[in-house]
């Protein structure tokens, strides 16, 4: 069997490659293998957790009692993390202690019946902020409110890592979902996130248990109420139904389209769904914002006004929300990194043929047409251009990677380039550019390494909100680019004393020679292009001479003294 065939064996089968398989892989082939067993890993997370979400699902619809469906929810989330233990915690208002409603794991008699002061514990801290929790090392967190009983109860199961999860109704926090290891453990933001959503589920089933409490405490008067029974029976039939589709979105088509048409046919109007980076100009009559872990996601917009029961659908399809933009998030992420990778290869000149189909099918830009490329730079003093923003206000097709201080665009644009930039910098204005055009992969080494050193001395010359290119900057942007600090050192040692001179005098004598040698030692030439009398130009040359030398405009000196002029106006 072919290397290829070894390998693609041990990823049908789910098993590790072996390092010796590895070695025989060259850099670009086992970044490839990396890439895909990190997608299997994260289709797999995501497939075990939308299967104990569809199981509780099933127990919520198939009318199980409350207590089973807590302890199946408890070890759910005590498998999915890894953990020792496993716990449910709710707080009672009226005793000021939280209580344990549901363990698995759990070996003392004293940690599964503990009540604990309302406040005390990582539940304090997930009651406090409203939001996940987590301790390395319980005993030794100076952050977590102690009591002597429960730390000795947490001691003697042998408790050190926990984290917590938020219970919420009604957006209160009235309880909190619990993992717990028996040695000191970070717990990861995905893990994090999974004990989240496990926490939503919870408060959905919290919901229906207390919604058919309430049922049975009121079966007098409900009896007496026939047709209020009858309609509340239909709205907890409409909710489960609704409940079923949302899960059957996740399960199938995780898609903010497909939960979007969910939602309108449920709620019986638009349904509008949208993420922070692509609000609309104008929003629906109500609107609900989501929120992941203190970070906000985006909104559900829907065109009326909402009963309660509809309100509790917008709760629990917000837990979908949140499910798909996740998900969709590590997907352009890795799509990011992919196209990173093929930015570099292209960067060095050394991408290969597959590099360039993948570079086609992934971005749209192709090496082997005869449309213009470009390698362009962006630098910001303040805050750089998000990737959407850029896919957005760039016009034809762009490869987008972000370095530690600038960001790296390999552009293929529909129109010229000045015109398809005009929209960035009309948005950015404080932002740098520099672009280089270049004809194919021969040449785009070169252009990437001078669109670098042209930002480099557009930087050094504080240029902002307008485009540089070899026009623009010609031989003095490679000067600067290759030293930014050559630009002080030229202007002191060959024009410092015009620039001290026009400083005390308010002259323009600089501006004059700058003319001058621009004109080719024109003096009507430099008089008509200062607006100035010939004669004026004549006295301000002898002026220049004085101060710098009579071979000041001639031979090597005159080039220096040029170069210095170039990059001074070009400052200003």
């Amino acid at each position: 069997m072919s290397l290829l065939g070894t390998v693609l064996s041990h990823l049908a089968s789910g098993t590790r490659v072996p390092d010796e398989l590895r070695e025989q892989l060259d850099a670009e082939e086992l970044s490839s293998l990396r890439a895909v067993e990190e997608t299997m890993r994260a289709n797999h997370t995501w497939r075990v957790m939308s299967t104990k979400l569809l199981d509780v699902s099933q127990m919520l619809n198939s009318g199980r009692e409350s207590s089973d469906i807590f302890h199946a929810i408890v070890r759910h989330a005590r498998t999915t993390i890894g953990t020792d233990v496993g716990y449910l915690s709710l707080n009672d208002e009226g005793s000021g202690f939280t209580k344990v409603l549901a363990t698995s794991g759990v070996v003392t008699e004293d940690f599964r019946t503990i009540n604990m002061p309302m406040g005390s514990g990582i539940l304090g801290i997930v009651a406090a902020t409203n939001r996940p929790a987590w301790t390395y090392d319980h005993s030794a967190d100076p952050n977590v409110t102690h009591v002597d009983y429960v730390d000795r109860a947490v001691e003697a199961e042998g408790i050190r890592g926990i984290l917590g999860a938020p219970i919420r109704i009604a957006g209160r926090t009235i309880g909190a979902l619990l993992v717990g290891d028996r040695h000191p453990r970070h717990y990861t933001h995905e893990e994090i996130a999974a004990l989240e959503v496990l926490g939503s589920i919870t408060s959905v089933a919290l919901e229906n248990a207390q919604v058919i409490e309430s049922q049975g405490e009121s079966v007098a008067e409900l009896t007496r109420s026939q047709i209020a029974l009858s309609r509340h029976v239909e709205e907890l039939q409409w909710l489960n139904e609704v409940n079923a589709k949302l899960l059957h979105v996740l399960m199938n088509n995780a898609s903010f389209e497909e939960l979007e048409r969910v939602l309108t046919e449920s709620l019986d109007a638009p349904v509008m769904l949208w993420t922070t980076e692509d609000a609309p100009d104008t929003f629906p009559a109500s609107t609900f914002p989501v929120e992941f872990n203190g970070r906000a996601l985006g909104t559900i917009g829907v065109d009326k006004q909402l009963s309660d029961a509809e309100l509790r659908v917008i709760s629990h399809a917000s837990a979908a929300f949140t499910s798909i933009a996740l998900f969709a998030e590590a997907l352009v992420d890795a799509t990011a990194r992919k196209v990173d990778d093929l930015v570099y290869a292209v960067a060095l000149g050394n991408a290969g043929r597959e590099e360039i189909a993948r570079l086609r099918h992934l971005t749209g830009i192709s090496l082997n047409s005869s449309a213009q490329l470009y390698f362009v730079g962006l630098h910001s003093a303040k805050s750089l251009p998000t990737r959407p923003q850029l896919e957005h206000l760039l016009p034809g097709n762009a490869a987008i990677t972000h370095h530690d201080q600038h960001v790296c665009v390999l552009y293929q644009p529909d129109r010229g380039i000045d015109t398809a930039l005009a929209p960035l910098l009309s948005e950015f204005p404080d932002l740098t550019v520099s672009a280089i055009g270049f004809d194919g992969l021969s040449e785009a080494r070169s252009a990437h390494d001078s669109a670098m050193s042209y930002l480099e001395s557009a930087l050094a010359l504080g240029v902002r909100g307008r485009l540089i290119t070899e026009d623009s900057l010609g031989t003095v942007g490679l000067i600067l680019g290759a030293d930014p600090h050559a630009l002080n050192a030229l202007s002191t040692r060959t024009i410092g004393p015009l620039l001290r001179y026009d400083e005390e005098h308010s002259t323009e004598l600089t501006d004059t020679a700058h003319h001058y040698l621009l004109s080719g030692h024109s003096i009507p030439q430099t008089a008509r292009a200062m607006f100035i009398h010939p004669n004026t130009v004549r006295q301000r040359l002898d002026r220049i001479a004085e101060l710098m030398g009579d071979e000041w405009a001639v031979g090597q000196r005159g080039l220096d003294v040029f170069v210095a002029l170039r990059a001074h106006m070009l400052g200003k």
